[in-house]
């Protein structure tokens, strides 16, 4: 199956060919007939990800306050 996937630190988008999940016990899987992606938000993460972590705690003040700095650089 083919699968979007994004390097958040240099904004990179790319379509790879993924194996498809496997059925575990107790979880349900889902087939999906269609997809969408939304060009506002992929637009958005590929500027974050390009965004020094000083940037990024700048452009989301919200998080660090709710998180701490700690966690937030952990998170990059």
């Amino acid at each position: 199956m083919r699968q979007i996937l994004q390097n958040y630190r240099t904004g990179e988008v790319k379509v790879s060919e993924v194996p498809a999940p496997a059925l575990r016990r107790g979880a349900v899987l889902v087939a999906n007939r269609f997809s969408l992606i939304s060009a506002g938000t992929e637009r958005m993460k590929v500027e974050t990800g390009k965004m020094s972590l000083l940037g990024k705690a700048r452009a989301r003040p919200d998080l660090v306050k709710a998180k701490g700095i700690g966690a937030t650089y952990r998170r990059d």
